[in-house]
């Protein structure tokens, strides 16, 4: 190892979770930047309690994958980067694949009951953490609800990876057939279109709430106060806003346990404590004048019914059956992709996070820390530690914790928040001779064997021009509107052109009030994809695996075309 490569070893370390760093021996694999999940440094609590890498194990091993044992991950610059554990040995995974097609065959064939066996097991677990009041509980209680929740979130990712193969595995063998039969993954999405999700239900909710408020003539109130508290206080003040802030609670009392920024990390407010992300997006959709999701969803009905009808009718005998067949697989399971944020990503990350801010608040009052979210900046097993030691002795344990928490925590706090300004490579660790056509990482990344190796660049290089994977068809024109993050949610206006490095559910209500998306990076199931082509919207994704990140060539304010048939965006007109 060079002096070099030591130096940029010892400069991507944190202290916190030693085991997981980036070490010289991590350099013999693979190792991507995940930021379609971990964009900003996790926090030392958040990093502690990244458990989809062990879903993932879990998963392959109950299910026999052939491939690969799931994903590890370590840490570098503070940011997750996994990487997948392959299968080498042939006779190994020729032992794998009968017990992985028979599971895989039972899931899909059985899955509006297997995937009923999942969410009722979610919401088991889930509703029971919800439903202690947290507060109240003694702190030896306490502790046992933090395990509690620490098991609850691994199993909750188990069932997120059982459920993925099969969602995944379905969409891929339909791909294939209707590639077989001439249609391209473009026109596909038609296939797999107007199917309820939880997400979608979420986005439903919000379009309602601005309709009523429309209708109760609250219109002004929303327009006229720039604050959540001038505008809820303003809202007090009549019957009507009362009425309608009414129907507001009980949407955020089902739907708020969402976060408002990363989805991989409990320290981000979710939206039952910070319901601004909320009362933004309904102001954004006053502004353009409301969205009929049921004539939304009957029109998206309507051309996939005709669309199914049209292909089959072109097919005959065995291949008619093999598609159809396909097709209902796909249909059934394709909905998953957006199910999963729901109660993994959204409800179990908040439920966890209120039982950590919970001994959080309990660590305040014993003045180990300052704030009730320093306790973030802690890992999950030194806040068990902290825990053990005042259960054992409150006095003796507060004195001990009190000579040495708040420091780490502050010499934490500004680590995390430097390593924000800092740049991380897409990949670390040795780049594989062999060809990479894991289609994983193509569908939800974009990391095609080019973007790995650096060779990727555009079919035809023109300033001003991107290219990338054609999310969802259409051409339309329009202001671009350039965000990083959660942050300038609050920015994007009716019928913007929306560009980013990625989206992730927490973006999801933006869809259906945009022309259009625009991403770094991603592939055919990232979630900017699959939003768009159930929005009816164009979309180009993955950007990088062209060459260029449409986040460094537009500017808010430009003129842009996308052509989400084609997979390209150009600029037309700068700002």
């Amino acid at each position: 190892m060079t002096k070099e490569n030591l130096d940029q070893l010892k400069q991507a370390q944190v202290e916190w979770l030693p085991e997981r760093a980036y070490r010289e021996e991590d350099q013999q694999a693979l190792w991507f930047h995940d930021l379609l999940h971990n964009n900003p440094p996790s926090t030392p609590m958040g990093a502690s309690v990244h458990h989809w890498p062990r879903g993932t194990k879990f998963a392959a091993d109950w299910i026999s994958f052939p491939f690969s044992r799931g994903f590890d991950y370590c840490l570098y610059n503070g940011r997750i980067y996994p990487s997948p554990i392959p299968i080498i040995d042939p006779a190994e995974h020729e032992a794998r694949m009968p017990v992985f097609m028979e599971r895989l065959g039972d899931l899909i064939a059985n899955w509006p009951q297997r995937y009923q066996e999942m969410v009722d097991e979610w919401t088991g677990m889930l509703d029971y953490l919800k439903g202690i009041k947290k507060e109240v509980l003694p702190l030896d209680k306490l502790y046992s609800l933090l395990q509690d929740a620490v098991k609850i979130s691994k199993r909750s990712w188990e069932l997120h990876f059982v459920g993925m193969y099969p969602s995944h595995f379905a969409y891929m063998t339909f791909e294939n057939i209707c590639k077989e039969n001439g249609i391209e993954e473009r026109d596909m999405r038609i296939f797999l279109q107007g199917f309820e999700t939880k997400m979608y239900e979420i986005d439903r909710g919000l379009w309602r709430l601005a309709d009523l408020a429309g209708e109760l003539g609250l219109r002004d109130a929303f327009m006229q106060s720039q604050e959540v508290e001038g505008l809820l206080s303003k809202l007090a003040e009549s019957e009507f806003g009362q009425v309608w802030l009414d129907q507001f609670n009980d949407f955020i009392a089902k739907f708020g346990r969402r976060t408002t920024a990363a989805i991989f990390d409990p320290y981000y407010k979710t939206w039952i404590e910070d319901p601004y992300p909320a009362l933004t997006t309904i102001k954004t959709y006053i502004l353009k004048g409301g969205f009929n999701y049921e004539e939304h969803t009957k029109k998206i009905i309507e051309e996939r019914d005709k669309f199914i009808e049209s292909t089959l009718a072109k097919l005959e005998g065995e291949a008619r059956e093999k598609f159809h067949k396909a097709l209902i697989d796909a249909q059934n399971t394709y909905p998953f992709n957006e199910d999963h944020n729901f109660y993994v990503e959204q409800w179990t990350y908040s439920e966890l996070r209120y039982v950590i801010l919970e001994c959080g608040r309990r660590l305040v009052r014993k003045g180990i820390i300052e704030d009730d979210h320093d306790v973030f900046f802690i890992t999950i097993g030194e806040l068990e530690q902290v825990l053990e030691e005042l259960l054992t002795n409150r006095k003796i344990g507060a004195l001990d914790c009190k000579l040495r928490i708040p420091k780490m925590v502050a010499r934490r706090k500004q680590v995390w928040q430097e390593l924000h300004d800092v740049k991380s490579p897409a990949f670390i660790g040795t780049i594989p001779d062999v060809e990479v056509n894991d289609p994983i990482f193509i569908k939800i990344w974009g990391y095609t064997d080019d973007v790995i190796k650096g060779r990727a660049k555009p079919q035809e290089d023109v300033a001003n021009k991107v290219e990338g994977f054609p999310g969802a068809p259409g051409v339309i024109e329009g202001r671009a509107r350039v965000i990083f993050g959660y942050e300038g949610f609050s920015e994007v206006m009716p019928d913007d052109i929306l560009i980013a490095p990625f989206t992730t559910p927490a973006w999801t209500p933006l869809f259906s009030k945009i022309k259009g998306v625009c991403t770094d990076s991603g592939g055919m199931l990232a979630h900017a994809a699959i939003c768009a082509r159930e929005y009816n919207i164009p979309s180009v994704v993955g950007t990088i695996t062209r060459g260029k990140k449409v986040t460094e060539v537009v500017k808010t304010g430009d003129w842009v075309r996308l052509d989400g048939t084609k997979g390209v965006l150009e600029v037309l007109r700068q700002d």
